[in-house]
This record gives C-alpha cells, structure tokens and sequence, in this order.
C-alpha cells in the first residue's frame, strides 16, 4: 500500500455522499465551481479465482473538478482493497491516478496532465473512458475504473478552415491490468505523440492527415489520411428532396510512405481502412460501415470493432471481440418509424477473420448478427419491446445462434410501474466429438416507483456444458446451471443513487460504447453508490 491519505480521503468522501441529504455546488462565476463525484463499490462473495468461500472488494473512485471561466482544474482519487490478504495474486492500490489543467478557447485548447483525444475515427489512436464501468482484472485479481487517457498533454488549434491537434505522453498500454505496484504489469508503458490537420474545403469537404510516433513496444510510425463528405450539401438536389447523406473513409498504415505505398490493401502491408455511410430521410435513418484490419494491432489503440450494442443481457453477450491482427467486416443499421407510433430497428453486422499461425493465415472464421426489433409507442398503459436474433461466430466455434425475446412494461398508476423481460438462446457448439447444443434462458421482473427506484427479481439458467463444472469441487457437475439475484435501486436524491446486488452473477463478455471486456461469475452481495455533490 502507498500513502494512506487519499484512502482516507476517499472514505470520507464516500461516507459522506452516504449520509448527505442533498448534493452541493460550491462557488459562483466570480469565484469559479467546485464539483466533486464519487464512485463506491463493495462486494463480499464467492471467488471465482478460487476455492475461499468469501472474499472481499471494495473500489472507490473520487473526482473533483474546479472550473473558473476557460481555466478547468481535475483529479482523481482511486481506492482498491481486496481480503482476505493471502489471497492469489493479491493487489492493493491507493493514489492519484489523474490530474489534469485545461484551459479553452473557442480558437485554443490545451490540456496538461491526464487527457482524451481521438484522431480521425480511431485507427491510430484513441484515448477514453468508460464513465461508471468497473472492470476486474483476471490477473494480478483486482477492480478498476475503465479509463484508457493520455498522461501528457493534448492541444487543439483552430483557425479559418483549420483545426490542428499535437499530443504526446505515456498511453495506457495493457488496460486490462489494474492500477499495481507489480514491477513486470504496468498500464503505462514508453512514449507516444501524434499530430492531426483537418481541413474544410467547403462545399462539405474535409480532408485531414494524422501521424503517430511511439515506442510502447518497439519504436514504430503511422500514418493516415482520411475524407468527409457531405453530399447534400455537394449535391442540393438531395436536400430539396429531403435527403442527408453523409460520407466518410479513412485510411491508415504502419511504417507508411503515402507516395511510395499509396493507399494498399493487399496481405502483408500493415493497414487499416475504414468507411461509413449515413442516409437520412424524415423519421428514418441509416448507416453503413465497413472495416478492413491487417496486421494492425496497435495494442494501445481500440479502433471501431462494429459490433452493435444492445441493452438486452443474453444478446449483449453475443458480441464479437475485434481483432485488429486480421478482420475484415461491415455493419447495417437501419431505423425508424412505423405506423401508430411503432418503431423498428434492423441491424446486420458480419465479420471474417484469419489468425497467423506459424507465418500462415489459417482459415476465414466468421461472425454473422441478424437483429430485428420492434417497440411499442412510448407513453402509454403498456410499452413493448419484441425482438429477434440469429447468427454465428465461429471464433468462438459457435456455428449456430438464434435468439427471441420481448420487455414488457406496465403502468399501474403515475407512479408505479411493472416491468417483465425475457430471453431464450439456443446455441449449437463445434467440437471434435459430437456438436454441442445448449440453450439459455433470461427472466427478470421488476416493480419501480418514480422518483424513489426499483425492485427485481432475476434468474438465468443454462445447460451450457462449459459452464455446468465448478473447477474447485471434488466431482465434476452435469447439471443445468441457475443463477438468481435480486436488485433494489434507490434513488436517494437527485445526486444520490444506490443499487443493492444479492445473489448469483453469470460471467461472460460485456460492451460498452464499443468496448468489450469480460466480466467474472460473482456469487454473494454487492454494493455500488454514486454520488454527485
């Protein structure tokens, strides 16, 4: 452990946002604002790592923000502490781990410290943050806040037609390791600096050009070029027809000499290229995107993976993870309105990828999503959500996926309302023996009351065979599995929330704002509350 003051910071600011009735704003525009947030979340239950009965968690995240006209002062406090302490691979943090001063201009921005940045759409480089998502570690075992930020420094120029941006500093190169004080993991590794020129042409023309030079892993240089076009703007007849049409293509290259190599695809030249076409009209919209990744692991960088998000918990765990070494893919998306208030929404996502085994590409894998939903009109006694999926991923050796479910929610007086889901997947597994067939069934209810919370009741089962043995029991299992949890919501204040989990957690992939991450099985209870003051 380091020094014990932010640890004791945190408490206090935890306890504190638990016992306060009402969240503050400090401060007026003569002397400038000072906001605070706090993060707390504790959990006491079964080790998925290991064969303990119980073991404890507690993470707790502390931001405080001061601003005063352009000038904007940060930090961030983060606390981990897990028990028992002969626990595997135990781990414990408590430090500063953001600060940051920024200063804004409509024609200046410079940040100095812990900063956020994206060039283009993301091929070379793209520092964030994933605001309220608490991620595990597998190993060294340990919970962190997901933020993936530049500690250096971002400035951003703009002039006429121009924008330019320069940033450099130390990236965060493993974020699936936590915050340690273990000298072979560190999240930070070497040095990366980048410059951006994007240029309007008029006309709803931009062009930009990147470049990126780091030595994270070994010293290496990007490059890459990209175009916006917005063609109802280029084309007015499409405007006096209704129509908005934009487009967009990047493309980026390691070791790239742009005259030499030009804009290459073909195997063995390290590149990236992606496009994006967006259709509007009325109460309808559309986009399509492509991706072509080869040989383009950056490892500091998370480029567009185009995989659709769904809040809807066994479909979001039929994600596809990208990998950047070797994928080409699209996605569809089409959505809008239907007679009487209904709305649709269709999307399509397809991937193909090769891995390099040995200096040989192995055979295309695929990954295949059909989605259609439908949802009632909103505002009404009943609203209903019915919805269908079907699909493969045969990286993941699944060559069959299909899904239907429907939410159901009733309103049974202005405050009080009921809420239904449920899911079935079916799924068909390759093995060397036999395929395996297995199905997986999701039910949740739950009762809310404005401005007050919720309770629900959730179950998941599965005959999954992967899932059915508990590795650190004496006989193997064979039964289907059940996992049942319950959750009360409180919405204390307009500043305060808490959620209370008690039950059995099922582990497997999560994404949020097109970053998947696993999360572990989690058995026993679990607190989370935020405050904002």
């Amino acid at each position: 452990m380091k020094s014990t003051v932010p640890a004791a910071l945190l408490a206090l600011a935890g306890a504190f946002a638990a016992s306060t009735a009402s969240a503050q704003l400090w401060g007026d525009t003569e002397t400038g604002y000072l906001q605070a947030s706090n993060l707390m979340e504790y959990q006491v239950g079964r080790d998925p790592s290991s064969e303990k009965d119980e073991s404890t968690k507690l993470v707790d995240q502390f931001i405080l923000d001061y601003t005063k006209g352009a000038l904007r002062l940060g930090a961030r406090f983060e606390f981990f502490h897990r028990a028992p302490d002969n626990a595997p691979s135990p781990v414990s943090y408590d430090e500063l781990t953001q600060k940051y001063a920024e200063w804004s201009r409509p024609e200046l921005t410079v940040r100095v410290g812990n900063s956020y940045a994206i060039l283009g759409r993301g091929l070379l480089f793209r520092a964030f943050e994933l605001p309220g998502v608490v991620r595990d570690a597998s190993f060294p075992r340990a919970r962190y806040a997901e933020s993936r930020d530049l500690d250096g420094f971002v400035v951003t120029g703009r002039g006429g037609p121009a924008e330019v941006t320069l940033l450099s500093g130390r990236p965060v190169a493993n974020p699936d390791f936590p915050y340690s004080d273990l000298d072979f993991i560190r999240r930070r590794a070497g040095d990366l600096s980048a410059a951006r020129v994007r240029v309007d042409l008029g006309g709803g023309t931009r062009v930009g050009a990147s470049y990126v030079r780091s030595d994270v892993f070994e010293f290496e240089e990007q490059g890459g070029v990209d175009l916006e076009l917005r063609l109802e703007r280029l084309v007015p007849a499409l405007a006096d027809a209704g129509l908005g049409l934009r487009a967009y293509g990047e493309y980026a290259g390691r070791g790239w000499q742009p005259f030499d190599d030009g804009l290459t695809t073909v195997d063995g030249t390290p590149h990236a290229l992606y496009s994006a076409f967006e259709l509007s009209y009325g109460a309808w919209g559309a986009s399509f995107e492509t991706k072509r990744y080869h040989m383009f692991n950056l490892k500091v960088n998370d480029p567009p993976s185009l995989v659709p998000e769904f809040g809807y918990h066994l479909l979001n765990r039929s994600t596809h993870v990208l990998d950047a070494n070797d994928e080409i893919g699209s996605q569809l998306t089409v959505q809008g309105a239907l007679p009487r208030g209904w709305t649709t929404r269709f999307e399509y996502s397809h991937a193909v990828n090769r891995r390099d085994v040995l200096g040989q590409w192995e055979d295309p894998q695929r990954y295949d999503l059909w989605f259609l939903g439908l949802e009632s009109p909103v505002g009404r006694t009943w609203h209903a959500a019915l919805y269908g999926a079907a699909g493969q991923d045969q990286v993941e050796d699944i060559d069959d996926r299909w899904l239907v479910g429907t939410e159901v929610t009733r309103s049974l007086s202005e405050e009080y309302s009921l809420k239904a889901d449920v899911e079935y997947l079916k799924e068909e597994r390759r093995t060397l023996a036999e395929p395996q067939r297995f199905e997986s069934l999701w039910t949740a209810l739950g009762l809310s009351r404005a401005g007050l919370g919720s309770v629900a009741v959730q179950a998941e089962f599965s005959n999954d065979p992967a899932e059915k043995d508990d590795p650190f029991t004496p006989e193997p299992e064979t039964d289907p599995r059940a996992w049942w949890g319950g959750v009360v919501n409180w919405q204390i204040d307009a500043h305060h929330e808490a959620t209370l989990f008690v039950g059995e957690r099922r582990g497997g992939t999560a994404c949020t704002s097109g970053t998947c991450y696993e999360v572990p099985e989690f058995s026993g209870a679990e607190l989370r509350l935020t405050s904002r003051f």
